[in-house]
């Protein structure tokens, strides 16, 4: 069975498929062009459900759609459901995390909460929800060579280090995406 990921960021694909080599994961793009599609809903899960109700009636296939965010708990009001529309398309991870770091600069609380939801969407009447999230500090410069996104300035509760200067399998432990993907697996088998 191929699990459909209601996704076009390659790098979100290949961090799902990180953790369980031996499942066949895609890109709802095997089976159809591109999609461009509105995140209008109020919460990351109803942009998940919007997105894998989209691809799930174009690919005719159960799809596995996702949304998620950084919020910053110093400014509540400027990422979160607009993480990915808050900065300019095509900006670099680099270029991301530079602007994060210059609206915290001379900020005391840098605590942040990364979520993630995902639906498995077959239909309107069945469908499987899971929601994580992972808590901890931003750092105060962007550091490590691993992982992707603002993994080299979220440094989690408990530890000292950013994702980005994790293992693979550590940043899989954590990472929100991956264990509500888990979760979801494990529901479904």
């Amino acid at each position: 069975m191929t699990i459909y990921i209601a996704s076009n960021n390659p790098k979100k694909i290949k961090e799902i498929q990180s953790f369980k080599p031996e499942l066949a994961i895609a890109s709802y793009r095997e089976l159809s062009e591109p999609i461009d599609i509105l995140e209008t809903g109020t919460d990351y899960l109803a942009n998940a459900k919007i997105k894998a109700e989209t691809i799930g009636h174009k690919i005719k296939q159960p799809v596995i759609g996702d949304d998620g965010g950084l919020e910053l708990v110093a400014k509540p009001q400027v990422l979160g459901i607009q993480t990915s529309r808050f900065f300019e398309k095509g900006a670099t991870d680099h270029e991301m995390n530079q602007k994060i770091l210059e609206l915290l600069a001379g900020e005391t609380d840098r605590r942040f909460i990364l979520k993630a939801s995902l639906i498995y969407y077959v239909s309107e009447t069945n469908f499987l929800i899971e929601e994580k999230e992972l808590l901890g500090t931003i750092a105060k410069s962007q550091r490590g060579q691993e992982g992707y996104g603002f993994d080299y300035l979220l440094i989690p509760d408990g530890y000292n280090q950013t994702l980005a200067e994790m293992t693979a399998e550590q940043r899989d432990i954590l990472s929100p995406r991956v264990r509500a993907f888990k979760s979801l697996l494990e529901r479904i088998n």
